[in-house]
């Protein structure tokens, strides 16, 4: 008869590892291809009615290739997947070496995986994640077996903690960095300076709104489809449809696109989800405040708002020992060439923590340079970009026009990206035509890190003369992300959906 103790676990993670992704990847694509097909249905009901719908244009295309499904759904493989992954991989191996033939412990495993699949269906089924909590575990976890016991009885076996230790020694360092600054400073220092790190960051921005939109909770969409059931036709429903498309909460006639149903009597108001959650009010008191309306339903229907909470723990924790893991494999894997035994990890824990700590100084030196006021235009004229950069954040923070200073135009044309990103941030705070020209202009820069902080300025500035700009240009784009910071800026000059 086969029992536990027939198998052991693998001490290399390539195989669980990877059938681990495959399996996650795999459901992550069919999540963000239905989100993206029931979104192409929506949008197609909103125009249909005579609205604007997000995407548009040239970005809407994408909704119907698998390509937005298969690398939207790589946020999902590389936050909630590599967090499940390494938790059952880790979970396993440490039975193995702290607790072996004891198999109660298992079962206390699967007691936790059990609970955290309950978890993410507290607020109501959701099958996607579901599929997440049970097959990236098990996958893992049968690619992890092996038949046989374990056959590592050399010295280097006692040695297992050394990578641990490595990891937990860096956790250490970089936290000492764990600020909202922290994640800025990768963005300017290790991303937008250098063509592999914007090749990261343009990936990012091309393609996460696509997973994003999948577990959207109604009140963190931009265009909200509804169906409105008014008990009689009568004069006053066109009055409702304006009311509510002030809101984004636009009317269409089809009830499978709907996000909400809305039934109107004279006496009540019902908002109800496609899954049945329902809030009911009186139509004078959602008049007096939709807003208010609007949220309590969306919280009421947001169902997939204990997955949001798993999804960003994977993507803050398993992440990064995503990283470390490929990293330490890479190196074990050369460095075994011609080193065995205590050498080989002594290398890799050197090399692991050596590369750990080349990355954490930039984000160490590229701190912000403290600057005062009456330092901006020697900084702005210095060669050294951090500087500069330094001077443009000071002004945002104390919205002083840039105008004023002979070097606006030379910043916003920089051949540096995190410069005209910081220089387009800065022209929100001025009134000058010159920068509402540049902005105008900064719409058709090559990076989308610039294009939405170009959007974002206009919408700050309150001058409605660029509506009409930027809804021209968004709607050439193709690009979802930069759609969305426009969209906004349109909401901020007073713009409505009308028909």
């Amino acid at each position: 008869m086969i029992s536990i103790a027939d198998f052991s676990i693998r001490r290399r993670s390539l195989r669980p590892l990877g059938t681990g992704l495959a399996t996650s990847q795999a459901i992550a694509t069919l999540f963000i291809w239905h989100s993206n097909q029931h979104l192409r249905l929506a949008n197609e009901a909103l125009q249909q009615a005579g609205w604007l719908a997000l995407p548009a244009g040239p970005a809407a295309i994408k909704l119907g290739t698998l390509a937005a499904a298969f690398w939207g759904g790589l946020f999902y493989t590389l936050s909630i997947g590599i967090g499940l992954i390494l938790t059952t991989w880790a979970l396993l191996y440490l039975w193995q070496r702290l607790l072996p033939a004891k198999p109660r412990w298992l079962w206390i495993a699967a007691g936790l995986w059990l609970i955290l699949a309950i978890t993410v269906n507290l607020k109501g089924w959701v099958l996607y994640p579901t599929l997440f909590i049970i097959f990236t575990p098990l996958a893992t976890a049968l690619a992890a077996l092996r038949r046989g016991p374990d056959t590592d009885d050399t010295q280097t076996g006692r040695l297992w903690p050394i990578p641990g230790l490595t990891l937990v020694l860096l956790t250490l360092l970089w936290t000492t960095q764990f600020t909202p600054q922290m994640f800025i400073t990768i963005r300017d220092h290790l991303l937008l300076s250098n063509p592999v790190g914007m090749s990261v960051n343009n990936f990012y921005y091309r393609y996460t709104l696509y997973a994003a939109q999948a577990f959207k909770s109604f009140n963190q969409k931009e265009a909200r489809p509804c169906l409105l059931n008014s008990s009689k036709e009568d004069a006053g429903t066109p009055r409702w449809i304006q009311t509510l498309a002030n809101a984004d909460v636009l009317a269409v006639a089809d009830s499978q696109a709907a996000d909400v149903i809305i039934a109107l009597s004279p006496d009540q108001l019902s908002l109800t989800s496609p899954h049945g959650e329902r809030v009911t009010t009186k139509p004078r008191e959602f008049l007096a405040d939709p807003a208010k309306w609007l949220l309590q339903f969306s919280q009421k229907s947001d169902r997939y708002a204990p997955f949001r909470r798993l999804t960003f723990v994977g993507l803050l924790v398993g992440f990064p020992v995503l990283l470390f893991v490929l990293v330490d494999g890479l190196i074990g894997r050369l460095a075994g060439l011609f080193a065995k035994g205590r050498a080989l990890v002594a290398i890799r824990a050197a090399l692991c923590m050596g590369i750990g700590i080349l990355l954490f100084i930039p984000i160490w030196t590229g701190r912000p340079v403290k600057i005062q006021k009456d330092q901006i235009a020697a900084a702005l004229s210095t060669a050294d970009w951090p500087r500069r950069v330094a001077a443009l954040r000071l002004m945002e923070e104390q919205k002083i026009d840039i105008a004023d200073y002979p070097q606006c135009r030379a910043l916003a044309q920089s051949p540096r990206v995190v410069e005209r990103y910081y220089a387009a941030r800065v022209m929100a705070f001025s009134r000058s035509p010159e920068t509402f020209d540049l902005l105008l202009a900064m719409l058709r820069d090559p990076h989308p890190n610039v294009v939405c902080q170009a959007y974002y300025a206009l919408g700050e500035r309150h001058d409605p003369k660029a509506i009409a700009a930027i809804q021209s240009q968004m709607l050439q784009s193709d690009h979802w992300y930069t759609q969305w910071y426009a969209y906004r800026a349109l909401k901020r000059l007073g713009w409505r959906q009308t028909r």
